[in-house]
């Protein structure tokens, strides 16, 4: 169960450099997703506990082994707090002592402090939600900064690796993640080298499966009379099934593709459907945490799928939000 933890909030400044390292308030790799707060860390989803604090609390020290004695006693606690340490231009969470790292990779802390020079101009008083927020984005589009070292087509031939690897990898953790499938492999898998078509064929068959049963349900409760909500609840649970399957269908065509110009229009119908995917997704989300929902479910069997759906959910935000992030680059 997760625990509440009710904030210490010092709103003086959003950083402090002391020494050899440099606080920071928020973090790059904090999320809210409705009313749960997440750690996305090296592109894990951990549910966690908030302390929001402001790094002057944490002032008096001016070394990272005398920062290192602030970490949290629990794995699920966060400060919404982390710092850069110059000596190994790394950045690291304060409360869990991990090195902060977005889409595999560590943050160097020269780009994190490019970053707060961007945003010194914002709001010195904004929550460390909205820092947060700002300093992910930042980052993700910090290569550009390198654009004059690419062509155009390079960089979105680089994207089109991205998407081709990383859908693979969602693929693997939502069917991982959901009651109505079956695994279809392991990321180990994918990093060691797999016929693209022939690993991801298993997974839309299943999500065609999902479509039938999505559709089969709503039939039936259109019969039974259920009530409006219900039946639109259960009408976007096999639309998402649909865009997810929309989704692949569109990775699949772009490894073919060899032109430029199409190339660029494909990845903009795949940036369409990733963002129709996170609204459907935060909609169901909401309502199957509603109370009604919860009330329905304790009656009817026949959402327990729906009711298993929450965790997923929170997966789908996550991963198809780095797609979104990453294609807007383009």
């Amino acid at each position: 169960m997760v625990r509440v933890y009710e904030g210490l909030v010092v709103r003086a400044q959003e950083t402090v450099r002391q020494g050899s390292i440099r606080l920071v308030r928020g973090c790059p790799c904090y999320k809210v997703f409705g009313d749960e707060k997440l750690c996305v860390n090296n592109d894990s989803v951990l549910e966690i506990g908030v302390i929001d604090i402001d790094p002057t609390v944490f002032a008096y020290h001016h070394e990272k082994e005398a920062i290192e004695q602030e970490r949290a006693p629990e794995n699920d606690v966060c400060y919404c707090a982390i710092y850069v340490n110059y000596p190994d231009n790394k950045v690291y969470c304060i409360s869990q002592g991990w090195v902060i790292r977005i889409h595999g990779k560590d943050v160097p802390g020269a780009d994190l402090e490019d970053a707060l020079q961007f945003l010194s101009t914002k709001d010195l008083s904004a929550n460390a939600e909205i820092c947060s927020e700002c300093l992910y984005k930042f980052l993700l589009t910090l290569s550009d900064v390198f654009a004059d070292l690419m062509t155009r087509k390079e960089k979105t031939d680089e994207i089109k690796r991205y998407v081709d690897k990383f859908s693979l990898k969602i693929a693997v953790k939502l069917s991982q993640m959901d009651e109505l499938m079956k695994p279809i492999g392991t990321e180990d898998q994918i990093e060691q080298g797999v016929q693209y078509f022939a690993f991801l064929r298993g997974y839309l068959i299943q999500l065609l499966e999902q479509q039938g049963y999505w559709s089969n349900l709503g039939r039936e409760l259109q019969e039974n009379h259920a009530e409006p909500w219900v039946m639109e609840l259960v009408g976007k649970r096999e639309r998402l099934a649909r865009l997810e399957f929309q989704f692949y269908s569109q990775t699949l065509q772009i490894r073919d593709i060899n032109d430029f110009h199409l190339l660029i229009k494909m990845l903009h119908y795949i940036l369409t459907t990733s963002d129709e995917i996170l609204a459907l997704n935060q909609r169901i989300h909401d309502e199957i945490r509603s109370q009604r929902f919860k009330d329905l479910a304790e009656k009817d069997q026949r959402f327990t799928y729906l009711k298993a759906y929450a965790e997923k959910s929170r997966t789908v935000e996550h991963n198809f939000g780095n797609i979104l992030q990453i294609l807007s680059r383009l």
